[in-house]
């Protein structure tokens, strides 16, 4: 088996607080979601007091922090990034024990993680410059600066944790905010070690770490310190934290899940689409907030394209993320794998043709973690909870429709707004169908990110999926507010 060389001992994490690290009383395990029995980590659960802790730390160090240059701050960026790529094989090894992703994904997600500072970095002048304008009379002018909320929480999930947090850190420390960070318990390794090293560049209590769970998150919002809270995950607990801001009207900004619909038209190039479908809905096991979720295609090409999806699909290969041969490892956690089976077992009681494809890449092993193979529903309707509802799992339903205004419709007819995606020969007919959905992005033949996109693009959603923009410039100002000073001139005065 050729596999990434990990190590076989797990490593213990605490906090990061003030500048240093902070052990304690109360611990819990992390496990590696393709082997159960492999303890990959030992983290300290924080409490309500190592919460008020992080933030007397960022609250000491946030005007200091607010004064830097802007230079500065991008030099320092700078070093984050190239730290990252210094401790990339730590971070890949990490992660991908604790996450599950297969080890080619986690790659690509802690080079993302370095690009991010980089890409914050260049932004960076361009989104503080203050804006002056001369006045009508002499002496007189209007100036509109941006500045940093002072003490920001961030809340990052365990799907890509070490992107998703990246994501977060550079943009609020670069805005000229302190920062404390609260790991998901699912995959707190590769964030504690990436936000350690983050750390380690910036002045003490800029940025501090807080493992735990929802204690955490209830003494950060209960603190009238903290200004603004970030948070990437689920709606549900999206709810819980805003009912709690609600109470001292703390901003928040929100990226939450989607239900991604693909709406594939007649003149599409159906190979291509179906083998760029296949990539997005099951990249991470499909625990990505917009992998493709629900495919739309006509009538006329829909035996066809169900066709290549099952050779396609069939083609898979499950086994531990740390194999290379794998194409696709486990789910995350228990409540995840225990989630989706669910979802398969009530969609075929529902009649559904469901089929469970791809192979298993060590038969033996199998049930030593949270393996499950890449499943499409040919015939899902558009009411089904399997459609209806986001997977965030390997299932991957089609939609038969009898017209572009159908499929237009029904992407729409949804809770949710964050990605969607349009496949079509026809580049000018595509940009006008995805003129019409209801998402904050739609890809053109890709469910995936371009280059250009990634530093360019905002990501957030409409409706359900959001509040707020993260990435591009546009992410920066998520961790800024306004200050304008209007100055007036003084009527002048006789001798």
């Amino acid at each position: 088996m050729s596999t990434i060389e990990t190590r076989t001992d797990p490593i213990e994490t605490g906090h990061w607080i003030g500048g240093a690290a902070v052990a304690g009383d109360r611990t819990f395990e992390v496990r590696n979601p393709s082997r159960l029995a492999e303890v990959v980590g030992i983290v300290a659960e924080g409490t309500s007091a190592d919460a008020v802790a992080a933030v007397d730390a960022a609250a000491a160090a946030a005007s200091a922090w607010a004064a830097t240059s802007v230079q500065e701050r991008a030099a320092l960026l700078l070093r984050i990034a190239d730290a990252i790529d210094a401790n990339a094989d730590r971070l890949i090894d990490l992660t991908t024990r604790e996450n599950g992703s297969v080890v080619t994904t986690i790659r690509r997600e802690v080079g993302a993680a370095a690009d991010s500072f980089r890409d914050v970095a260049a932004y960076l002048p361009r989104v503080l410059d203050d804006t002056t304008v001369a006045g009508e009379g002499e002496g007189t002018f209007v100036r509109v600066e941006r500045k940093p909320y002072g003490v920001v929480a961030c809340v990052v999930p365990w799907n890509a944790p070490v992107l998703l947090t990246a994501n977060k850190i550079a943009p609020a420390i670069a805005a000229g905010n302190a920062v404390i960070l609260k790991p998901s318990p699912f995959a707190p390794l590769g964030v504690s070690l990436l936000a350690g090293l983050a750390a380690a560049e910036l002045p003490p209590g800029v940025l501090n770490i807080v493992n735990g769970e929802a204690e955490v998150v209830r003494a950060l919002l209960d603190d009238s310190r903290v200004r603004k809270v970030s948070f990437t995950g689920g709606g549900a607990t999206a709810r819980h934290i805003m009912r709690q801001a609600a109470d001292s009207l703390l901003p928040v900004h929100f990226e939450l899940g989607g239900n991604d619909p693909a709406v594939v038209l007649e003149d599409a190039d159906l190979a291509e689409t179906v083998d760029r479908i296949v990539l997005s809905a099951y990249r991470r096991a499909g625990q990505v907030c917009f992998a493709t979720k629900r495919v739309y295609v006509p009538r006329s090409i829909a035996d066809e394209f169900r066709r290549l999806l099952l050779a396609r699909v069939d083609a898979m290969a499950v086994g531990d993320a740390a194999d290379e041969r794998s194409t696709m490892g486990p789910v995350n956690n228990a409540g995840q794998f225990e989630r989706i089976q669910r979802l398969l077992e009530s969609t075929r009681a529902a009649g559904r043709d469901v089929r469970v494809l791809g192979s298993k890449v060590d038969p033996d092993t199998w049930d030593d973690g949270y393996f499950l193979l890449p499943a499409v529903v040919l015939d899902a309707q558009h009411g089904d909870e399997v459609v209806r509802e986001e997977q965030f799992g390997p299932i991957l339903p089609i939609i038969v429709c009898d017209s572009e205004e159908q499929a237009i419709a029904w992407a729409n007819d949804t809770e949710y707004g964050l990605c969607s995606s349009v496949w079509s020969s026809s580049p000018e007919h595509a940009v006008e169908v995805a003129g019409r959905i209801e998402a904050g992005v739609t890809f053109v033949n890709s469910a995936m990110f371009s280059a250009t996109g990634t530093r360019e693009i905002p990501m957030g959603g409409w409706k359900q999926s959001g509040i707020g923009w993260e990435g591009s410039p546009h992410g920066i100002e998520e961790y800024l507010q306004f200050h304008s000073i209007d100055v007036h001139a003084l009527p002048a005065r006789s001798a």
